[in-house]
Order: structure tokens, then C-alpha cells, then sequence
């Protein structure tokens, strides 16, 4: 019986497997925030830009439009963003509670920097400018 070969050269499988592997890992180190790393990427983007529309959140995060909508709706519950509407978008800024998250989350990037440069050793910095610049040439195909 011959084996496929998707295991070592499928694009898609490859990535999937990859991301559940860094997803466990990321999941370890942002738990002392009490959310999933996607809300912590969302918050430092507002920090970056402290007042975004849920549209532009996607773009630069690559979520899709409802996850953000749906992300960004929990994070207001928590006073951690305020939500207001301009015309049919929907504008995010942060909020009250902002500032101590964001330090946490701040500290959380920074320990899952450390963590993966020490799991990943010198393929790390090579491996993500490709993902990033293969994932750029994959959403200018997309759009």
C-alpha cells in the first residue's frame, strides 16, 4: 500500500496541523488573561490604532468579519472595548478596562516570543516571514 503524500507536501494540511500545534501553545501562554490569544491580538491592534471598524480589524488580523463582530461584542461586555455606529459600520475603540488587559497581554506576547524562539530555535524568524509573505500572496489572489 502506497501513502499519500500530503503528510510532508500539502499547503493546507501542513498549515492546519501546524497551526493546532502553535494554537496549544499560545493557548498555554495567554491563559493568565482568561481569553483565547485572538482577543489579546484584537486588543493590541487597538492599541496600535486605538479606533478601528470591525472591517478593518479583519483586514489587518485576517479573521473573518462575524468572528471580529462576535470577538469584539465579548470584549465590550468586559468594558475591555467600547462599540459605537457610524453609519452601517460598526467603530471599536478601547475601553475602561483596556489598560490592565492590555499589560497582561503585553506580557503574554512577549512570553510566547520567548517560547516559540526556544521550541522553533532558528527556523522561527525565516518560517513566519514566509507565512507572511505566502499568506500575502494568497489573500491578493483571493481578492
Amino acid at each position: 500500500m502506497t501513502q499519500h503524500h500530503f503528510y510532508q507536501t500539502c499547503a493546507y494540511f501542513t498549515a492546519a496541523r501546524y497551526m493546532r500545534s502553535i494554537e496549544r501553545v499560545a493557548d498555554a501562554t495567554f491563559a493568565p488573561t482568561g481569553l483565547k490569544p485572538a482577543y489579546s491580538y484584537i486588543m493590541m491592534a487597538l492599541e496600535d490604532t486605538p479606533t478601528m471598524t470591525i472591517m478593518a480589524i479583519s483586514e489587518q488580523l485576517g479573521y473573518e468579519r462575524s468572528t471580529v463582530s462576535r470577538l469584539v461584542k465579548a470584549l465590550a461586555q468586559r468594558d475591555l472595548v467600547q462599540l459605537a455606529t457610524a453609519g452601517r459600520a460598526t467603530t471599536v475603540s478601547l475601553g475602561p478596562a483596556s489598560t490592565d488587559f492590555l499589560k497582561l497581554a503585553n506580557q503574554c506576547l512577549t512570553a510566547f516570543g520567548e517560547q516559540t524562539d526556544a521550541y522553533l530555535g532558528a527556523d522561527k524568524a525565516p518560517m513566519t516571514a514566509l507565512l507572511t509573505k505566502n499568506n500575502q500572496k494568497l489573500r491578493q489572489q483571493l481578492s
